[in-house]
Formats: C-alpha cells, sequence, structure tokens
C-alpha cells in the first residue's frame, strides 16, 4: 500500500513538472495572450543637433508591461560611446546623459524578442557591433535620457514647395521631426530642425523613413497651446506615424494619403508643413497634435515587463 501511495505521489509530481510553465526565453515560442511589454516615446529633440531624450509617459508600464506583445513597434537601439555631455540639456537622475548614439530598427513584434540576448543581437545585426536593446537605467537613473541620434524622422508634405517625393527634382524630400511630447497626454509637436530643407529636401528618397500622417477632426485646442501663434499652432488633428516607407515608394500625393488611409482608416492622410496655420516657410516652424507619437521598445532589466519575462503558449 506504501509502496502504491509512493508511486502516485511520484507520477503527480512528475506530472506537475512535465505541465510546468517554461519562462519565454527557453522556448522561443510565441508569446501567450497577456504577454505585454514596456514601451517608451521621444520627449524632446533639439532643433539645431541630432540630440533627443527618450522616455516613459503616461502610457507606460515599467512594472507589468503596457503593449501587448504581438504588436510591431521599433526596438530603441542604444550603442555606448562615453561621449561628453554636450551643452544645452537638463540632466539629473530622472533624465540622465547616456554617452551614446541611439537609433530606432524595423518594427518588430515583440513575440520576436525572446530573450535580452536576442534583442541586443537584432541592434547589433542592424546597426552594427556594440548596438544593443535600450534600456530603462541607461542614463544612470530612471525613466528617461539623452543620447545622440536622430530617432524619428518623419516624411511630410509642403504644398508650395517642390520638396516633396513625387514632385522633387533633387532626389530629396523634406523630413520633419517630433520635436516635443508631453508626458501627461498624447500631444506632440511636430516640426523643422536644422536639418529640414523645405525647398529642396533634405532626406535621399531611398531612405525608408515613416509617414507623419493626420485625420483632420476639429479637436478643441488645449491650453498648452497658442492657437494665434501660427508657426507653433494647433492642427485641430489627431496625428499617427506609419511604418517605415521608401520615398520612391511615395509617387504622388494621393500614393502617400493612401498609405496613411490603408494603416489608420478612413480620412487619414500625409501631414502638410502648414497644417497649424501660416502660409510662409520659415526656419523654425511647428504644430501640435494629438495622437501617437511613435513609440518603441525599451527593456528593464529589474522588472518583469519585457516580452521575454511572459510565458509562452
Amino acid at each position: 500500500m506504501r509502496r502504491r501511495l509512493l508511486a502516485c505521489v511520484t507520477a503527480v509530481v512528475a506530472l506537475a513538472f512535465s505541465t510546468a510553465v517554461v519562462p519565454a526565453s527557453a522556448t522561443g515560442e510565441p508569446a501567450g495572450p497577456e504577454c505585454r511589454g514596456m514601451t517608451w516615446s521621444l520627449r524632446d529633440k533639439l532643433f539645431d543637433r541630432h540630440i533627443a531624450l527618450v522616455s516613459s509617459d503616461r502610457t507606460t508600464d515599467p512594472y507589468n508591461g503596457d503593449t501587448p506583445c504581438d504588436r510591431k513597434l521599433p526596438v530603441l537601439c542604444l550603442k555606448k560611446l562615453n561621449l561628453p555631455q554636450p551643452g544645452g540639456i537638463e540632466v539629473d537622475s530622472y533624465k540622465g546623459w547616456t554617452g551614446g548614439r541611439i537609433q530606432l530598427t524595423a518594427p518588430v513584434a515583440g513575440t520576436t524578442l525572446t530573450s535580452p540576448a536576442a534583442a541586443d543581437q537584432l541592434c547589433a545585426d542592424t546597426f552594427g557591433t556594440g548596438w544593443e536593446m535600450g534600456e530603462f537605467h541607461d542614463g544612470y537613473g530612471g525613466w528617461a535620457w539623452w543620447a545622440r541620434g536622430e530617432p524619428m524622422r518623419l516624411w511630410v508634405a509642403v504644398r508650395d514647395q517642390p520638396a516633396n517625393p513625387w514632385d522633387t527634382e533633387t532626389g530629396h524630400a523634406m523630413t520633419w521631426t517630433t520635436r516635443f511630447h508631453r508626458w501627461e497626454g498624447d500631444i506632440a509637436r511636430y516640426g523643422t530642425d536644422d536639418f529640414t530643407n523645405p525647398y529642396t529636401g533634405d532626406t535621399e528618397l531611398t531612405e525608408r523613413l515613416p509617414i507623419l500622417c493626420v485625420k483632420p477632426d476639429g479637436t478643441p485646442v488645449p491650453p498648452v497651446v497658442d492657437p494665434t501663434d501660427e508657426h507653433n499652432g494647433w492642427a485641430a488633428a489627431s496625428a499617427q506615424i506609419s511604418a517605415p516607407v521608401r520615398g520612391t515608394e511615395l509617387t504622388s500625393r494621393a500614393a502617400a494619403d493612401k498609405v496613411c488611409a490603408d494603416e489608420f482608416g478612413t480620412g487619414y492622410r500625409m501631414a502638410d508643413y502648414h497644417e497649424g496655420g501660416g502660409t510662409d516657410i520659415v526656419p523654425d516652424h511647428a504644430w501640435w497634435a494629438n495622437g501617437d507619437v511613435g513609440r518603441f521598445w525599451v527593456s528593464i532589466n529589474d522588472q518583469r515587463a519585457n516580452p521575454w519575462n511572459f510565458p509562452r503558449t
């Protein structure tokens, strides 16, 4: 009787171990539906230099993850170079200086990030030796950090200049950047910087960049925006950032608008330089809009908020 009981106990224990959940990094199988990973966004970009502040925001959940792992987003990659801290940026324990450079990969599903090593390898394969996935504490603090680089250049149309992918004569088209994102909500300032050329274009058409898409919806002006400032105005629209496309694929304004509508729905089209008002071209021009500011995967080494921390199915 005792032998029979012992055999039953042994079988139950064996069954428990055979059906136990295996850590994601051990299997490489698709993540279960509960899988969520942490994401950040671009908070600030200097006008005259390719220096950016990447950051958590109201959406970010560094404890449980905030974005389903089946969503395709770029990975924020960092190469630490011990570069000196530049002037003109505010640094503290919540937004430190990494001494490195950043770039974004093409969008990938979080389910493909099966381990820290796999994520780092994606960065190294994309950009070269020494590149790795950006981590929550890379600024030697947390929540946000500064680095050199231009993580969010965007194709934007300009209706009164030949600087669009479909009418340029230089092989270059105009691009903008996300200049500022308010931490408290999904409202962002998109605009020119020192690199932008709204007359003859600034970026080769062979480059793959997202399109800044807008849907005019008459959204009321928020208190933080001065509607009388025609070079920093309110677009009265919702904004989204498309998947990257080559400029050579944008053969007409209609083709560019279709990319936006196909990805985000009826009413979305390619954004134009003059959305926020104003009819002239000036060196420092921008406008505000509601909506998605472009999210990307970022890791965190002391919390279970990475895609690889979740069970596989």
